[in-house]
């Protein structure tokens, strides 16, 4: 992935709080939409977001609420 700079990801967590939803359920629609990235690190695996993804994110969030 290109490098997009600080402000055009977003992590886990705050992309969670974003979208009204915990975390395991913004892991769940990652997984299956094939959404998020995992730098490779030593550190606890963490997902990043990109603002395009989370829109994807947001719209599959509200149609499965219906």
């Amino acid at each position: 992935m290109a490098d997009l700079g600080p402000k055009a990801i977003v992590d886990e967590h705050c992309a969670a709080v974003l979208l009204g939803l915990t975390p395991p359920e913004l892991r769940w629609f990652s997984r299956v939409l094939g959404l998020g990235y995992q730098p490779e690190s030593g550190d606890a695996p963490k997902i990043f977001f990109t603002y395009e993804e989370l829109k994807r994110l947001s719209s599959a969030a509200a149609a499965s609420a219906k």
